[in-house]
């Protein structure tokens, strides 16, 4: 088994990349220790090909990149191919089911990228063949001044690709075509003001929203005829108080539990990963919360391991995941869990990916 970590400079998001920071390896879920395999510019999000030897890595830029890593030697991974994506820092990939499309958000410019690939997985050309922008605000004049991609995913059903934008509190929507998508296609929910959307995650026709402005989780209901969402349900993404800084939520992910699935949402700021029971209809039950690490940004279950990237800690924490989904309900209102783990250094780590 090989895991991959992409990671930001030294000095944290936001500095200036390319001093050195790149992608990092390492071999066991269960002991994170990792080296450096390659030099790369703010390579902040990763997803490995489902099929081929590929790595994609989106480089964190104002004029941001995909680099497209050969890993049949995952100790020494070689360039294949780079291509400029159009918009600013980049922050997260999508690739199609079909693995014939890559989609990628930018953060600063709101965008998002269409980048067709050929059988072999490399992009067909040279330049995304769209490069679908947005407009609109949201109330926070500080991080709500105009539209901010920050993720992308497949809707229920799979005839839409759903855009997170936490700039204008709103899941845009774009029909699936043969080679591209349909723009404009609208909106497929509207959250409330100021909610700030980042990632979603989704079980059957439900969509689990981790919002990073208001620190809310909300459930959407996905309605085919309609191709739109509505928010059922809204909770409180942790009861944890702020520990290091203000509350950033940030990664939402569901894994199965003993008795039905369970839903985790990392909580920078908290620095924790908090916990919900998910009932069979999608009802959402707070667990509790368990300590992270200093800001817990990404996190990924890796066969019977739960990796979590400390960002600001420099270190990578690698908990047994029975003992995540086994954590009992916590004793008293915003008590933090401490969980046994294996820790390993990564300098800045923002996300990964199993090859």
């Amino acid at each position: 088994m090989t895991l991959l970590w992409g990671t930001y400079p030294a000095a944290g998001l936001g500095t200036p990349a390319g001093l050195g920071e790149g992608i990092w390896r390492s071999t066991r879920p269960d002991d994170p220790a990792a080296e450096q395999v390659i030099d790369l510019p703010a390579p902040s999000f990763l997803v490995a090909h489902p099929r081929l030897p590929l790595v994609y890595a989106a480089c964190e830029l104002p004029a941001s990149e995909v680099v497209v890593l050969d890993v049949r030697r995952p100790a020494a991974p070689r360039i294949v191919a780079r291509l400029a994506t159009g918009g600013a820092d980049a922050c997260h990939l999508l690739l199609a089911p079909d693995s014939r499309t890559l989609y990628v958000s930018h953060y600063s410019s709101g965008d998002l990228a269409v980048v067709p690939l050929g059988e072999d997985g490399v992009p067909v050309d040279d330049a995304p063949a769209q490069l679908l922008g947005h407009s609109g605000s949201g109330p926070n004049a500080e991080r709500q001044e105009g539209p901010h991609a920050h993720s992308s995913l497949i809707a229920p059903g799979g005839r839409h690709v759903l855009v997170v934008d936490l700039g204008t509190d709103e899941l845009r929507r774009y029909r699936i075509l043969d080679g591209g998508l349909l723009e404009p296609d609208g909106i497929a929910a509207t959250l409330p003001p100021g909610a700030g959307p980042r990632h979603a995650a989704v079980r059957g026709h439900l969509l689990y929203v981790t919002c990073e402005l208001d620190h809310r989780l909300r459930t959407l209901r996905w309605d085919d005829a309609s191709s739109t969402a509505t928010v059922i349900a809204e909770t409180p993404s942790t009861l944890a108080p702020p520990r290091s800084a203000e509350l950033q939520d940030a990664h939402v992910a569901l894994v199965p539990g003993h008795g039905g699935d369970v839903l985790l949402a990392s909580v920078r700021g908290a620095d924790v990963i908090a916990v919900f029971d998910v009932a069979p209809e999608g009802e959402l039950t707070y667990r509790g919360a368990f300590d992270a690490g200093y800001w817990p940004r990404h996190f990924a279950a890796v066969g019977d391991r739960l990796l979590v990237g400390e960002e600001r800690g420099h270190r990578v924490r690698s908990f047994a995941l029975a003992d995540v989904i086994g954590m009992p309900p916590e004793g008293g209102i915003g008590d933090v869990a401490e969980l046994p783990y294996a820790a390993g250094e990564v300098v800045s780590p923002a996300c990964i990916t199993e090859i």
